[in-house]
């Protein structure tokens, strides 16, 4: 009778261990994708000046940190998942001139976003310049907030 009964208590905990130590390891984008899905309100906040700039010209001013509630998002499934996200705002150059910027990010398995950032005209949304792109370590270059399990937060910020 013991040996009845052990079978299945033994079985639940060995399966409670796989389950606890599979949530230990989950990566920063499955984190965001379960967050995402289950409608967890998240801050998606960047910090340029911890990526590469990989195309388009350098900025003139310091990298600028930024950040907005990610509300409208996509996932992507295999061959090439992501978790696709954007946002658009108005901004005006140095010079004065307005911009409207569409800022596209896209996250992969591997714990990288790509950012891509777009400026166009607000009148006849022409675009102004080639677009600048940016490789940023997710956790450093870009975060999400609140922190959780495996999205750390600055400083203990959200501690």
């Amino acid at each position: 009778m013991l040996r009845i009964l052990s079978t299945p208590i033994l079985a639940t905990a060995l399966f409670s261990l796989i389950g606890s130590a599979k949530a230990a390891t989950a990566s920063q984008f499955d984190e965001l994708h379960d967050r995402l899905l289950a409608g967890i309100p998240t801050v998606s906040v960047s910090h340029l000046d911890k990526c590469s700039q990989s195309a388009g010209k350098v900025p003139l001013a310091t990298m600028p940190t930024g950040g907005f509630p990610i509300r409208d998002f996509m996932i992507l499934p295999e061959p090439k998942p992501q978790i696709a996200y954007a946002n658009q705002h108005l901004t005006v150059m140095p010079d004065g001139t307005p911009v409207l910027e569409l800022v596209q990010y896209r996250i992969t398995p591997n714990d990288v976003a790509t950012i891509t950032a777009r400026r166009l005209s607000p009148t006849t949304y022409m675009q102004l310049s080639n677009p600048m792109i940016f490789e940023c370590p997710l956790g450093a270059g870009l975060q999400f907030r609140p922190q959780t399990r495996n999205i750390p937060a600055i400083d203990g910020a959200d501690k």
